[in-house]
This record gives structure tokens, sequence and C-alpha cells, in this order.
């Protein structure tokens, strides 16, 4: 569990610190489309805020004796971004290369994060 939470921490913390730095190269390669703007540039900063702060609660917490509860908020970001990253692709036709890096990714970490959780069940049976 805390490499799963450590890898998350610093994956996270490097997307929200792009979103944040350089909101419109990331935009671009997520999108294929410029952000609109200032209010997408911030509103991506906003989101890149948001997510690096989920890297700083993993990173704190990653030697928390039991990462349990962490591991299932985990999972349940990953499936909404998922979702989020789908609903993007049907409804706006957004099916470039950023998007299913996105899909891909997080859809690794929920397995991953998934798998953790049962092994660890299986074992405190």
């Amino acid at each position: 569990m805390k490499k799963f939470i450590r890898l998350t921490a610093i994956l996270e913390g490097l997307t929200g610190t792009a979103l944040i730095v350089i909101p419109d190269r990331i935009i671009l390669f997520l999108l294929a489309k410029p952000t609109n703007g200032p209010e997408g540039k911030i509103t991506t900063m906003i989101a890149g805020a948001a997510i690096l702060s989920i890297a700083v609660i993993c990173w704190l917490l990653r030697e928390t004796a039991s990462l349990k509860k962490l591991v299932k908020g985990m999972l349940f970001y990953n499936i909404v971004i998922i979702l989020i990253a789908i609903y993007g692709m049907f409804c706006y036709d957004i099916t470039n290369t950023g998007m299913w890096f996105v899909i891909l990714g997080h859809f690794a970490l929920f397995v991953w994060g998934r798998v953790i959780l049962f092994v660890q069940r299986s074992s405190d049976v």
C-alpha cells in the first residue's frame, strides 16, 4: 500500500504542478485544444492546485499504519477521473493521445489499488 500511495503522490504532484506552471501546454496535450482565455487558464490552475493537494495528502500520510481508507479514497478519485475522461470522449469527441493517457494511467492505478485491497482482505481472513 505504501508504494501505491507514494507513487500516487509523485504522479499527482507532477500533474498538479504542471497544471499550475504550464496550464496551456497541459490542456493542449490533454484536450488537443487551447485554453480559452484567462478563465480557462485560471480554471486549469485551480484544478492543478486540487490535484497537488491530493498529492500532498498522500505524501503526508504515506507512512501511516493503516492506509486502507486512503487507498479507497484514491480508488474513488481514479474511477471519477476515468468516467469524466470517457464522458469527454463520447460527448465532446476528445479522442487524442492525452485523453487516452489519462484513462489508461488512472485505470492502471485503479486496478493496482483494487488488487492491493483484495490481497490485504484475503490476508486478514
